[in-house]
């Protein structure tokens, strides 16, 4: 016996304008719906109301409307109640910090006893959207004057990779299998290339996120830093249930004093039980507590293994989010195209390291 009360329902332009967003089928990407209501309103349950099918060319000029799909309806506390009810903290760890993983990138090739290559079609299979394919191949993974070297290269329409064909190939290592752990200091100093589309990241993975119980975003992310071929600005962020993709929990943060991503600078991630504080040059640019994602965003999923993962990307969903380009690739402009045929285009790490406690 309960009496439903309407919090929140579209504006009449809102509902305009959706009726008149009609595309074919192909173009038709969902919507993902961010409702803030205009007051606060407390209850138990939920209930969301379909009235509207969306119309969809099918084919031009008629139109024809689809069933509905919800892939995912979340509800979010305002977090700002002093009566939240936080969970039970663990303890934070004691103890100093030592080394427990290092490479300094100086021996003849890369350390494969300390990292897995990754390759699309092997371990992997494309995502986001992205342009390159990751290959085995001292052209895109190589040890060169005490650093990592991870290069993109082009050549049209000439590898084969997981049945897909791709124009650019790149590399990608990860510490799966090799060194999976739970908290510590993650830091690596890199240099990276600036062009729109170039997508170099240094960031973790849960370790269970292959296994098809858990999966992604449920395994959580740790992206320590992303850069999008913007010179002056990375971002930090962490994915989990409830806050992944462009609902992550993320920062951008700009170099002071004119400082450029095609510099050398460090990046590092702290995880403890209680929350995750991001740095560049031991600046720090997130901060990120266990309590206040709980109680706002979801499920922290913080507290078991994960990897470290170093990689190039080539445009892709993030990029084109910024750059709004559509050709020739998603993302990549002909200008950053042009760049990486010439040769050059690489991220370079100098060293990566893991500190724990305990």
């Amino acid at each position: 016996n309960m009496s439903w009360r309407t919090v929140h329902e579209p504006s009449a332009s809102e509902v305009a304008a959706r009726r008149a967003n009609v595309k074919s089928p192909g173009d038709a990407v969902g919507l993902h719906d961010s409702v803030k209501l205009s007051q606060p309103a407390t209850g138990r349950y939920v209930r969301m109301l379909g009235k509207e099918r969306r119309s969809f060319y099918n084919p031009a000029p008629s139109t024809a409307q689809f069933g509905y799909s919800l892939y995912e309806f979340q509800v979010w506390g305002t977090g700002g109640s002093a009566s939240a009810a936080y969970p039970a903290l663990p303890g934070d760890q004691s103890g100093a910090y030592r080394t427990t993983f290092f490479d300094d990138f100086t021996g003849a090739s890369l350390d494969r006893s300390k990292w897995r290559v990754v390759r699309t079609g092997q371990e992997m299979g494309s995502v986001n959207g992205e342009s390159q394919a990751y290959v085995d191949s001292t052209n895109n993974i190589r040890t060169q004057n005490g650093s990592l070297s991870l290069e993109a290269k082009y050549c049209d329409n000439c590898t084969v990779a997981g049945g897909g064909t791709y124009d650019f190939t790149s590399g990608r290592i990860d510490t799966n299998t090799k060194f999976d752990f739970t908290y510590g200091k993650v830091s690596a100093r890199m240099k990276l290339p600036v062009g729109d589309g170039f997508w170099p990241a240094f960031w973790m993975l849960g370790s269970d996120v292959d296994d098809p119980n858990v999966s992604w975003p449920a395994s959580g992310e740790t992206d320590i830093m992303e850069n999008i071929g913007y010179g002056d600005w990375t971002s930090s962020a962490l994915h989990g249930p409830g806050y992944s993709a462009d609902g992550n929990i993320g920062a951008r943060q700009t170099y002071p004093g004119g400082g450029t991503a095609d510099q050398w600078h460090t990046y590092a991630v702290e995880w403890t039980p209680t929350g995750m504080r991001f740095y560049v040059d031991d600046r720090l640019v997130q901060e990120t507590t266990r309590n206040k994602l709980e109680s706002t965003r979801g499920e922290w999923v913080f507290d078991h293994d994960q990897y470290v993962i170093l990689n190039l990307a080539l445009g892709g969903a993030y990029p084109a989010g910024w750059n709004k380009v559509t050709q020739p690739y998603w993302g990549l402009p002909q200008s950053s195209v042009d760049r990486i045929a010439a040769g050059g285009v690489k991220a370079e790490i100098d060293w990566v390291r893991v500190e724990q406690k305990g």
